[in-house]
């Protein structure tokens, strides 16, 4: 592609281009995948009305945490008026699995599963003390679990106490793959389990079983970066187990030297279980290692595939979805969650950094965009796509006319902005930040053209005016 600015237009149908924890801890061993195949969640794809930070997000997870930290050996319900609440169900005497039930209120807004596993990041991070990193996996595997198991209660029942399942409403157990089943219909099922070591390790032997890095293989990078993560945790659960073997065996040594043989004897079984982990998990990492070193050289076999980006419509209110074909067969490979693209102008622009949960991104080319629509949680708003994903990675704070216009001049953007009701036409760079507005009032649906003397624009009052193309003063 053309590496200056290029406009995208819809002529007809579409015109493309071509581009440390506590004794009680989540059961990970019960986070895992039935089945081999991928699961894409459908999320919200529109700018919105109200924009919260990655940070402010991952903060809802993190107020329940804490407050469940103070007794995490109590059942009881955390907020539970709020629009996110865990019912947090735990019996010491069964065999059955514990569970954190957290569940989505009617009244919620996650739309993203992005977002909804930053809200899981931050509760399982303030709760059960994991870090970021571990955090962050073992939500990922929570939403994936719960998809799998949606609504079925056979398998709850086979696995968790009675006191869980009095709490699990049938048709919301789990999460759907749809966001907007979400709000008022989910119980998403933590499965937690008791254990005695005094610094229990995630358990990731069964969430990395062969059908879910079977799963993770079917995705399209074949999920090496998050494969990679995992054996490096794993290699620290060795480490740790090995030392608790280690630490085992003198304490049996020492019991038995001082007669208390019953005590000898479970320490030298604890020895005997902690290496055992770590044997296990030994041969799992050097299992997965092969299996990554094959991807990447796959991977880097694979033929360079040509794809066509367009704009795809025209739809009701105006709104457009994007689609990447093959350039070669016109298979689709990936689509818009949502129409989301408003105006049937969109262009590219280059070298793009946006920081997103204290780390920056760098996108060599990104599409800018009028996306949204005015209504509920959505807004009208410039915005900045990935052309990979075709995902929307941030937005303008302030929002456009639903009718506005949307050209390029000198590498920045000329739209026309919605302000208390008011309207002015306005100049933004790429990355999206407000270079200034015009003093008067336009037309919400006015033309925007720039001349040889300014840009001209269309009055609220419907007269014609010039502006300044240097800072959108009125010339005339």
């Amino acid at each position: 592609m053309n590496v200056s600015f290029k406009k995208i237009s819809l002529f007809m149908a579409t015109l493309f281009i071509t581009t440390s924890l506590s004794a009680l801890e989540v059961d990970v061993d019960e986070i895992k995948l039935s089945s081999p195949e991928s699961f894409e969640f459908e999320n919200y794809g529109g700018p919105h009305a109200v924009i919260e930070s990655a940070a402010s997000i991952t903060g809802i997870g993190t107020a329940l945490g804490t407050e469940l930290s103070q007794d995490i050996i109590t059942s009881r319900t955390i907020q539970p008026e709020a629009k996110y609440s865990v019912i947090h169900s735990v019996n010491s005497e069964a065999d059955a699995l514990n569970a954190d039930i957290f569940i989505i209120g009617e009244t919620a807004g996650v739309d993203h599963i992005a977002n909804l596993r930053r809200i899981l990041t931050g509760f399982l991070m303030a709760a059960y003390n994991y870090n970021l990193e571990d955090a962050q996996t073992v939500a990922t595997f929570i939403t994936v679990y719960n998809a799998v198991y949606r609504n079925d209660m056979d398998s709850f029942s086979a696995k968790y106490n009675q006191d869980v399942l009095n709490n699990l409403i049938p048709e919301k157990a789990g999460l759907s793959k749809n966001w907007e089943e979400w709000a008022g219909g989910t119980q998403i099922v933590i499965p937690l389990k008791n254990d005695t070591q005094d610094s229990p390790a995630i358990e990731t032997s069964t969430i990395s079983d062969e059908k879910v890095i079977e799963a993770m293989r079917n995705e399209p990078d074949k999920a090496i970066e998050e494969r990679e993560k995992m054996t490096e945790i794993k290699e620290r659960e060795i480490t740790e187990a090995t030392k608790n073997a280690q630490q085992a065996q003198k304490d049996a040594a020492q019991q038995k030297k001082d007669g208390d043989i019953q005590a000898a004897r479970q320490s030298s079984q604890t020895s005997k279980e902690q290496q055992q982990i770590a044997d296990k998990k030994r041969t799992e990492v050097q299992t997965e290692k092969q299996n990554i070193a094959k991807d990447k050289e796959e991977l880097l076999a694979l033929p360079t595939v040509e794809y066509e980006t367009g704009l795809f419509g025209a739809y009701k209110k105006g709104l457009f979805s994007i689609m990447n074909v093959n350039a070669q067969n016109g298979e689709i490979t990936k689509k818009t969650s949502s129409n989301i693209v408003r105006s049937n102008n969109m262009y590219m622009v280059q070298s793009i950094s946006i920081v997103q949960d204290g780390k920056t991104t760098e996108y060599p080319q990104m599409f800018i965009a009028i996306c949204g629509e005015n209504s509920g949680k959505s807004a009208v708003r410039l915005c900045l796509i990935d052309t990979e994903s075709l995902e929307i990675k941030a937005e303008s704070t302030e929002t456009l006319s639903d009718t506005s216009d949307f050209i390029t001049y000198n590498e920045n953007f000329l739209v026309v902005l919605r302000e208390k009701k008011k309207n002015y036409a306005a100049l933004y760079d790429k990355n999206l930040k407000l270079l200034g507005r015009s003093s008067i009032e336009v037309n919400p649906a006015s033309p925007l053209n720039v001349t040889a003397h300014g840009l001209l624009v269309t009055t609220s009052k419907g007269q014609p005016a010039l502006l300044s193309l240097t800072d959108l003063s009125q010339i005339w």
